[in-house]
């Protein structure tokens, strides 16, 4: 059964403002690598239903690519068979153009397959198999870790998952307390070829004001290469790029912000080298 239209409103009265302010600004196609918009699998969305009321925020502030990252090897979730997986997203893929429609702008809309690959001894087991799902089929694999986790803990695994052939994607570092307590220590593995994914909610201030402050001093350090969504629920940190691109575009150089949104998450799915990382020192007003 075809899913009954999604209205903007049930995320919330603000949900709708923020969206038309948005859309003034908002002027190339967002690309989004990180998301948890496959239904039932996660704490992302629960629905179809929710599913396509999330694409349509996504689709009206400006994005047009995002990546279903959903969680894997976490305990909590039991997501650990990259097969299946897989398959649920191509089963996804099915049934939103089923209902293109009913809903024009999925049409618009480029889903492509991924994880968030959850630091665990499932997970080192799963990448010595070579049993894990990258972004899109490149190179470049999704890495969380356990908040607290220590620093030189952290360091193993990306050296594990490098030395494996992959190139680590590390997911929101401005949430980890290691590098909260030194944003520094994020250099090392940006040198190393790692790519640094900031949350676009981490930079309004939705993680809290000690993710909101390592963000911004990893983003004038000139280590951020993507900043991402993470979007969850209609309620709860929704895919919007725009709200933040609207934010940044008044306090970065617009290259720094392109590269950001644009043109390194369109070299990940491409499976090519990134664009260095731009400096944000030189930003808008400094």
């Amino acid at each position: 059964m075809v899913p009954s239209e999604p209205s903007l409103g049930q995320a919330g009265g603000h949900a709708d403002r923020l969206i038309a302010d948005t859309l003034k600004n908002v002027n190339m196609e967002l690309i989004d690598i990180h998301s948890h918009l496959l239904p039932r699998v996660d704490d992302g969305s629960v629905s179809v239903d929710e599913t396509i009321a999330m694409l349509k925020i996504a689709h009206e502030t400006g994005t047009r690519k995002i990546v279903l990252t959903p969680h894997m090897f976490l305990d909590l979730f039991h997501n650990n068979d990259f097969v299946e997986i897989g398959d649920r997203i191509e089963q996804l893929k099915l049934e939103l153009e089923s209902c293109q429609d009913a809903f024009p702008f999925l049409e618009e809309m480029h889903l492509y397959s991924g994880a968030e690959n959850y630091a665990s001894p499932e997970f080192l087991k799963a990448l010595d198999q070579g049993c894990v799902l990258t972004l899109n089929g490149s190179r470049y694999l999704l890495l969380e870790f356990y908040m607290p986790l220590p620093f030189s803990q952290i360091q193993e695994v990306i050296e594990r998952v490098s030395s494996s052939g992959y190139t680590p994607v590390i997911a929101h570092p401005e949430r980890y307390g290691a590098i909260q307590e030194d944003p520094a220590r994020i250099e090392q593995f940006w040198e190393m070829g790692c790519v640094v994914q900031v949350n676009a909610d981490s930079f309004m201030g939705g993680s809290g004001s000690r993710a909101k402050k390592c963000v911004r001093r990893l983003l004038t350090a000139g280590v951020v290469d993507v900043i991402a969504s993470d979007g969850h629920r209609l309620r709860w940190r929704p895919p919007n790029l725009g709200r933040v691109l609207t934010k940044l575009e008044q306090e970065y150089e617009r290259e720094s912000v392109v590269g950001w949104l644009l043109d390194n998450p369109g070299l990940i799915l491409a499976n090519e080298r990134l664009i260095p990382a731009a400096s944000a020192l030189a930003s808008v007003g400094s």
